[in-house]
This record gives C-alpha cells, structure tokens and sequence, in this order.
C-alpha cells in the first residue's frame, strides 16, 4: 500500500458511516434491516474501524451508544490497534482500559479531555492515560481521525525499555500501566508543522493496513521512532519545570532499580545509587509517580510476591523472606489489605494457572 492508496482506504466509508449518512431511524427495524441487507459491507474497510464485529452489526446499529454505557469501550486483546475514528457522529464521554493515542491525519478534531476543550489541527498528536475521560465532537467528511491503541503488556514489554531515556514518555507511561486507577492524564503534542510525524504515521499506516513479512517488527520500530519525535516536539513547546525535572532525572532507571532491587533497596541506598539526597529523591519520585518512595517499594515487593506464589512452590515464609519481609505477620496484613485474601489464599487461587 502506498501513500495515495493509503488515503483513498482511509476516506472511504465504513459500514457504520454509510449508516449516518443514511439518516436510517434505528428505532425502526424494518428500516434497519433493509438498510444492512442493501448495503455492501466491505471487511476490508471494516479493518478502520472497532466498535462492531460483523455478527453483531444489528445489534450495535439498534443502539449504537452501548458500547459507551460503562464509560469504557474495547476491551483490549491486540497490543497495538490502529483505527479509523467514525466520522459524522458525536462520542460521548468514555475512558478506556488502554493507552490511546489519537493522530489527525485530515481536517480537525475537538474533543473535552477531563473537561478542557482542546482543538487539535492536521498533524497533531495526543496521547491520552487508560483512566482519562473524554468526549469527541461530531467529525466532518474530511476529518480523518487515527487512533492508536496500545495495550498495557504492549507498553511494559517494547516501549518501556525502548524509552528508558525518555523520562517525560516514559514515566507517563509507567503511569498508565502501574496506576492507571489514580492517574488520568493526556501530553498534547503541537506537531502540526513536523515534517518528520506526517511521513512517519503514513508509513507505519501502510504498514498495518496492508500487512507484509516482518510487518509487526517494523510497526514495533515505527512506533519507538514516533514517540521519540514527539519527545523532541515537545521539548520545544515546553520549558516547564515538571519537563526540566524529567529530563534531568531518570525516573525510569530509578523505578526499574526498585523493582529489581525489592528486597534490599531502602531510600538512602537508592539515594545513593543515584547520587540524589534522599528527601530530593522521595519528592521525585512523588511528583511523577503521585506516591512516595515507601508506597512504590512497597508495590515492587507485592508484585514480586505475586509471582512467586502463581509461578513457585515456595513456602510462603520463604517468599516473604525472598522479598525482604522479615515480619511475616506484615506481610500477610498489606498482602490481604491490596489483594483482598492471603497470600496463601493467593496461591491456591492460582495454582490452576500455574505452568
């Protein structure tokens, strides 16, 4: 597929817009189904856009607003999904259980994010948290919408590594995955005069609209190059101090040091591996992760714990001991108080799963 293709595939109707543009009354069925059995339903177009499958397009049709109920859509399988935003219609407000990152590929997009109105021109990016709320205003024919859809595995498996040295995207991300119930927010990239992320979401749409050998891996590639342009866009569009503070601090490295180090890190040792005062490294990590150095040690543990029980045959004292608790009755106590049971409890839960 290339550029010119690439467009027409992507102005071209889905099932659904041709419904809009239909102005068929989805309270009548007989209206509604003639209108599914007159008109062509392409499955390769139908790849643009996610909301429906094909065995449920009267279903959806009839009450196209039910996905919205529950404030979430999709729930994500893929690790990365692009799709076309439905034109002609109003999205009412959502969040959703991914990372998004929404591209104007033609026209413009208004949407209210955590209930600030923000236009976005031709060109632009914005990434929004999994808990963000959201609303989209109705689109026009030549506003063509791209959402990319990234899921949390996607994200701790190729892109938190990948941006170990782009702290402001990476410790959002780390955000999105590890307090995605606390953290609700968006970076808005003012990218409309880049030469470079035009060319860019072109080639990687190319690429996964028309899938080829080694498809995926270059789509991986792809993604890693955007976002670091982005991270160049947006070091010029901001001098604050939150940037200045991400910049000249590795959140990241500090973050994957804790969770590989659970059992013996303390603040001054981590302070000190870093070269940072300790009460300077706390507030850091406060500021960009929203809870202390004691909460985030504490989180790096628990999580290290689960593994051993679904994945050991360790005793639970041992695992306790493993991840430095040395007073087993705490550790039963924060246990049950995050996860609701035991560790013992835990453990048979999952022994089903274990491999």
């Amino acid at each position: 597929m290339n550029s010119s293709k690439l467009d027409n595939f992507l102005r071209e109707h889905t099932f659904y817009e041709k419904f809009l543009l239909s102005k068929v009354n989805f309270n009548d069925t007989n209206s509604l189904r003639g209108f599914i059995k007159n008109t062509s339903f392409d499955e390769n177009i139908m790849r643009k856009f996610l909301i429906f499958d094909a065995e449920s397009v009267e279903t959806f049709l009839s009450n196209p607003t039910r996905p919205l109920n529950n404030k979430t859509i999709l729930n994500m399988t893929d690790d990365i999904t692009f799709v076309c935003h439905p034109r002609f219609v109003k999205t009412p407000e959502h969040h959703h259980n991914y990372v998004e990152m929404i591209y104007v590929y033609s026209g413009e997009l208004h949407q209210i994010v955590n209930g600030e109105k923000i236009c976005m021109k031709r060109g632009e990016i914005c990434i929004l948290d999994t808990n963000v709320l959201h609303s989209i205003d109705k689109t026009s024919e030549n506003d063509i919408i791209i959402n990319c859809i990234m899921s949390k595995k996607y994200l701790d498996d190729i892109l938190i590594s990948r941006l170990s040295q782009n702290d402001l995207l990476s410790s959002f991300f780390i955000h999105a995955i590890y307090q995605s119930e606390d953290y609700n927010d968006y970076i808005l990239f003012k990218s409309s005069e880049s030469k470079e992320v035009p060319k860019l979401m072109q080639t990687i749409l190319c690429e996964y609209f028309d899938k080829r050998l080694c498809s995926n891996e270059i789509i991986n590639s792809y993604m890693i190059i955007i976002l670091c342009e982005l991270l160049r866009i947006i070091e010029k569009q901001t001098n604050s101090e939150n940037y200045t503070l991400l910049k000249n601090t590795k959140i990241t490295d500090i973050i994957i040091y804790i969770q590989n180090n659970c059992e013996t890190a303390t603040l001054a040792s981590v302070a000190e591996r870093f070269h940072f005062h300790p009460n300077y490294l706390n507030s850091v990590i406060k500021k960009f992760k929203g809870n202390n150095f004691t909460f985030i040690l504490q989180e790096a543990k628990l999580k290290k714990a689960c593994f051993l029980l679904k994945n050991s045959d360790l005793p639970v004292i041992e695992i306790a001991k493993n991840i430095g608790y040395e007073n087993i009755s705490f550790f039963y106590k924060i246990f049950k108080k995050v996860y609701g049971c035991t560790p013992a409890e835990y453990k048979k839960i999952n022994l089903p799963y274990k491999k």
